[in-house]
């Protein structure tokens, strides 16, 4: 093994230097040759160097009788900053004293001293069967998480992107639980100290660094620490004598343990996920939560992967734009800005089409709308989350989200600079000159800059945020045409004709009581194909029909758009046997 995690002390003097500030009251603790086994605060009294210690246990009068029966037992301390474990040592003699328990013992063969915030890391490997539980709220979800490496001072766990997008550097972690094969389990508590992506962009890694532990948790961790160093050596021994297998890493039954599923290849859990819209959707959304870490760590806009998935944008958007709109639903456990992303970048493309833009600049479009808002990671927590209206100062912050991304576009050359500054740098920008980052007014602001301002807006009204609830769509959509002096109102009817007042992937009610996500719609805006999931005045009964056309008169009048939350109901919960 090399790079040990401990350093192991074999100089009877050397050992007697180390042990001595154990003497101290309250310095030395006591615990038996079993894992997990608990230890008990005893009294270093004497050390004879290179023949015996002497051990009082008066404050624990239960130790006497397995130490006077043999059972080898450790003395443990900190000492330096190094947590200090002895070799087994065992009693030689009681010694006679009325008023104490003393005990004199064999003098250490060694001691083993191990530095809590040292560099090395013991690796765990799936077959280890070690499952990890993460929460970082006493009252939070458990995550779910791979753990990469352990060791006294941290270890690396590896997630989904989508969950951890918002955890930061500095977060308190409330509880990583680790779980071991043999039923042992080490609870520890700690904090973040970096989160980045995996070298494909596939998935998040997380460094947590651990508190302060007392000494039976520590003196645990650094046994799962040594046994999963041990492991690993048995697993590379070619010796004719192999290491027998770690008892931490063997079920009760003394059979090895099933590995550990990779969070990358466990079932997704939604409906949907067999659509094949849906999957490349995902795709391009882990891309999304992929670069927002990049972009917190310093790093660019990534240029090919960006390409690559303006291209699928725009060749999902080509083959059927019913079904693109009808998969954004799908996504609603994304973080709510690749949410937004994905949702403005699908319609801006869809209405710039319409309009005949070219190719080349529909594919910008969908670049520049999909990174658009990245930048607002950069900004303080306290300002994407107030409850009240930003002040000045806070609104003075606005502008720093929209200049991070154009500085990180650098490397992306195939993109259109006028269109990525029409899309990134004006979608904020009012008529009015109310806007930001440059308080552009109308004259200045570019066709592109002026459609996409539309989309946005409509689409962030829609959503809720912590100051407001989500906008009913219809609010949204007076907003846009009545406000002439900040919208243009020429892209807003475009956008109003063009998506209706009950758009693709929209939940409708009928006088019926039918509640139906909408698939498809005429020529007129109306719905065409729908989804039917659910009657509100028999909401036990779940349906699942898909009806078109000419079923569609059986339902009654159609009422309106609906909030799917009032009835329960959510896309990744219903079941979609039809394609839109």
């Amino acid at each position: 093994m090399t790079d040990s995690a401990s350093t192991d002390i074999h100089q009877a003097k050397a050992i007697g230097e180390w042990l001595e500030p154990l003497c101290l009251q309250g310095g030395a603790n006591l615990a038996f040759d079993t894992a997990g086994s608990t230890s008990w605060p005893v009294l270093l009294d004497d050390i004879v160097i290179g023949q015996a210690l002497v051990v009082d246990v008066s404050a624990v009068p239960a130790l006497e009788k397995p130490l006077a029966r043999g059972d080898e037992f450790h003395l443990i301390g900190h000492v330096s900053g190094a947590l200090v474990r002895t070799a087994p040592l065992t009693v030689i003699e009681p010694l006679e004293d009325a008023q104490r328990i003393q005990f004199r013992c064999t003098y250490p063969e060694y001691i083993s001293t191990i530095h809590r915030r040292g560099t090395f890391r013991a690796p765990l490997r799936a077959e280890m069967g070690v499952e990890t539980h993460l929460t970082l709220t006493a009252d939070g979800p458990v995550i779910d998480t791979e753990i990469r490496n352990l060791s006294l001072g941290g270890c690396l766990l590896a997630m989904r992107l989508v969950d951890a997008v918002a955890l930061t550097p500095g977060q308190l972690i409330e509880a990583l639980e680790l779980r071991f094969p043999n039923r042992q389990r080490l609870k520890l508590k700690g904090h973040i100290r970096h989160v980045r992506t995996d070298d494909d962009w596939t998935m998040a890694l997380i460094g947590c660094e651990f508190d302060e532990l007392p000494i039976d948790s520590e003196r645990q961790l650094w046994h799962c620490v040594k046994e999963i160093e041990r492991e690993g050596a048995r697993k590379a021994s070619i010796s004719d004598k192999p290491l027998e297998p770690s008892s931490l890493f063997l079920l009760p039954q003394g059979r090895r343990p099933q590995p550990v599923k990779s969070i990358l290849t466990a079932p997704a859990p939604v409906a949907g996920a067999d659509n094949t819209v849906v999957r490349r959707l995902r795709k391009i959304a882990d891309y999304l939560n992929a670069q927002s870490l990049q972009l917190q760590n310093g790093g660019l806009i990534a240029s090919s992967l960006l390409s690559r998935h303006a291209d699928t944008l725009l060749s999902l958007g080509a083959q059927s734009r019913e079904s693109l709109l009808y998969a954004l639903g799908y996504l609603e456990n994304e973080p709510v800005q690749v949410q937004h992303a994905l949702a403005v970048a699908v319609r801006a493309v869809d209405l710039a089409r319409r309009q005949g833009y070219d190719d080349s600049t529909l594919k910008a479009i969908a670049a520049s709308a999909l990174i658009h808002d990245l930048g607002k990671a950069s900004l303080p927590a306290t300002l994407l989350e107030s409850r009240v209206p930003l002040s000045d100062a806070q609104r003075a912050l606005l502008p720093g989200h929209v200049q991070l991304i154009s500085e990180r576009l650098a490397d992306c050359r195939w993109l259109s600079t006028d269109v990525a500054t029409s899309v990134v740098e004006q979608v904020n920008e009012r008529l009015d000159g109310s806007g930001y980052p440059r308080g552009l007014r109308a004259e200045a602001i570019d066709d592109l800059g002026r459609m996409v301002a539309v989309v946005d807006v409509i689409d962030a009204l829609t959503r809720p945020r912590a100051d407001r609830e989500a906008w009913p769509l219809v609010n949204a959509y007076r907003h846009v045409l009545g406000n002439a002096a900040l919208f243009d109102s020429v892209w807003a009817q475009r956008y109003v004709r063009l998506f209706g007042i009950t758009p693709v992937g929209s939940l409708v009610r009928y006088s019926s009581g039918a509640l139906a996500w909408v698939q498809r719609l005429d020529a007129k805006g109306r719905p065409s194909q729908v989804h039917m999931v659910l009657n509100a005045n028999s909401r036990q009964r779940r349906l699942d029909l898909v009806l078109g056309r000419h079923d569609l008169d059986q339902l009654g009048r159609l009422e309106g758009v609906a909030k799917p939350g009032d009835y329960g109901l959510s896309r990744s919960g219903s079941a979609s046997p039809g394609t839109a």
